[in-house]
């Protein structure tokens, strides 16, 4: 019975992980036969970005969750290159990017995406898709550079109060983060403790997916399912961030919707580029 009960508990600790950190995420690559593939100067490192469609109008940029290349986003990178350019790259540490001794942490990252972007003369503005941790990287670009950015798409993003909401549920919860998240990492990579809120508002075209299917290992675990419901309430939360924010549910999809359904992340980001459109002025005529 207690071998069950680790079981059980181990399951349950490894959802809520793949949740907040997309931990243990595959980072292979797949071949890249297009020229505009290629590695970038950004400083002293090389990163690789690679850029498709070539349509008028924002450019849209992906960011992976933690531990995945720019692989993770091939399908749907494939299908938005029909109407918009769009660009994924390698995070530094990751893929075909420079290595790194020491991981960088989110405002490194957005630093890196920062000159990455600008180095590469990626026209602007910008509309950011992110998946899991890469939810808090974007938003904190969206910060530093808000001129540069028009949407924002979040496929079941992290949230920065996650941690903290999460250890509430039980002692048990609050030690398992802490010994495989000290409270030091957490904070690097842009997670808030404590009593802490976060401030972020996006008064422009946004969109939330959230996943709509548990895994089955997790289920039946009381536990997994107060995380779920808390992570349910924060995806409401960041899309009540913007007054043109809205949430939308990936019925048939775990973590990973943008490989389960990428049509729904295609979707979402036309509808954004759609918005965006709408809400830019109509140049006055001479």
């Amino acid at each position: 019975m207690a071998s069950n009960t680790s079981s059980m508990g181990r399951a349950a600790s490894l959802l809520l992980m793949a949740f907040l950190l997309t931990a243990g995420a595959s980072s292979q690559l797949v071949s890249q036969n297009n020229q505009a593939a290629h590695l970038v100067e950004v400083g002293t490192h090389k990163m690789f970005l690679n850029c498709t469609g070539k349509a008028p109008g924002p450019t849209v940029i992906f960011e992976a969750g933690t531990g995945d290349s720019s692989e993770v986003w091939s399908a749907v990178q494939t299908q938005v290159e029909q109407f918009a350019s769009v660009c994924s790259y390698d995070r530094l540490g990751l893929g075909r990017s420079d290595k790194l001794a020491v991981a960088h942490t989110a405002d490194e990252i957005v630093a890196d995406l920062h000159g990455l972007l600008h180095a590469a003369s990626v026209r602007e503005p910008y509309v950011l898709v992110a998946h899991s941790i890469g939810g808090i990287y974007t938003r904190k670009y969206t910060d530093l550079y808000p001129a540069e950015v028009a949407g924002v798409v979040l496929v079941d993003s992290a949230h920065e109060e996650q941690f903290a909401r999460v250890a509430q549920i039980s002692p048990e919860w609050a030690k398992r983060i802490s010994s495989q998240f000290p409270v030091g990492e957490q904070r690097s990579q842009g997670f808030l403790s404590g009593n802490e809120r976060l401030a972020w508002h996006f008064d422009k075209p946004l969109v939330v997916i959230e996943h709509g299917k548990m895994a089955p290992s997790a289920a039946s675990n009381p536990m997994a399912k107060q995380s779920e419901a808390v992570f349910h309430v924060l995806q409401k939360d960041l899309a009540s961030r913007s007054k043109h924010g809205q949430l939308r549910e990936a019925r048939t999809s775990s973590h990973y919707i943008q490989r389960d359904q990428p049509e729904l992340v295609t979707q979402s980001i036309r509808d954004v580029i759609r918005e965006i459109s709408t809400l830019i002025p109509a140049k006055p005529q001479r």
